[in-house]
């Protein structure tokens, strides 16, 4: 993956000589399609490296060829910054005109500085079809884990944009509080396993993504090091003595 991608809905096959080409920066067209709800939309990014100025959009059409052929969901300005982590984001439902079985493409646009000393601007796509709401079965992976830029260590925030999983809770305390005197695990109990299990993964996730940026920075600092000892300073002025070749034409 580039700096950032969608974790859910999967994206494109990412790679390295593409993720700048727009609209979707990859080289692998519509493959398979992920069944996104109707109505209640949520997408889920994850970011290994600072991102800046965010803009989700969305093409209604089987096979969105430019940039021309999306349509903003989120402005750049709404989403000026990506944390390093995972970030759950709402979108807007479609249009009356798209319904059950209808193809669409979600795109993001950024900039970030990785692997370059200058911003660049990113792209990343997923396929979808919609379906109705009552067909939908998916538990989306959406939640906030970010790390803090001070790199102190992985932070994790949970809330209403999780709601699969506050759904997930509420759905089993309600199926077990009906069975009456039944004896087993309370739902209370259960919804806080439920929930504790998406923290622990967060955690986890967002813990192995700023392992690997650490590692990242102490290879190149590396690299860094490793050319400045590999100059050849005596090839530069063969026969002068470097270290005083500025004062040859001082007058004596």
């Amino acid at each position: 993956m580039g700096p950032a991608a969608f974790m859910w809905p999967p994206d494109r096959e990412w790679s390295a000589n593409m993720d700048n080409t727009a609209p979707c920066g990859s080289s692998q067209g519509v493959g398979n399609r992920t069944e996104f709800p109707l109505t209640g939309g949520k997408i889920a990014l994850v970011d290994q490296d600072e991102s800046y100025d965010v803009q989700v959009g969305i093409a209604y059409q089987n096979d969105p060829q430019s940039n021309a052929d999306f349509n903003v969901l989120i402005a750049s300005s709404s989403l000026k910054e990506l944390a390093e982590g995972h970030t759950c984001v709402s979108i807007a439902n479609p249009p009356d005109t798209v319904s059950a079985g209808s193809n669409a493409t979600l795109q993001i646009i950024y900039t970030a500085d990785f692997d370059s000393p200058q911003n660049q601007t990113f792209y990343a796509c997923a396929d979808i079809t919609y379906v109705l709401n009552q067909d939908f079965t998916t538990s989306i992976p959406c939640f906030n884990a970010t790390i803090d830029d001070g790199e102190s260590s992985p932070t994790t925030t949970h809330g209403s944009s999780s709601a699969t999983a506050s759904s997930t809770s509420a759905a089993t305390t309600s199926a077990v509080s009906s069975g009456g005197g039944s004896k087993g695990i309370s739902g209370g109990a259960i919804a806080g396993a439920v929930v504790g299990s998406i923290a622990g993964a967060a955690i986890l996730g967002v813990a192995a993504i700023w392992l690997y940026r650490r590692h990242q920075k102490k290879n190149r600092a590396a690299q860094i090091e490793r050319s400045a000892r590999n100059v050849k300073w005596d090839v530069l002025h063969p026969g002068r003595d470097n270290a005083s070749q500025n004062t040859e034409n001082i007058p004596m």
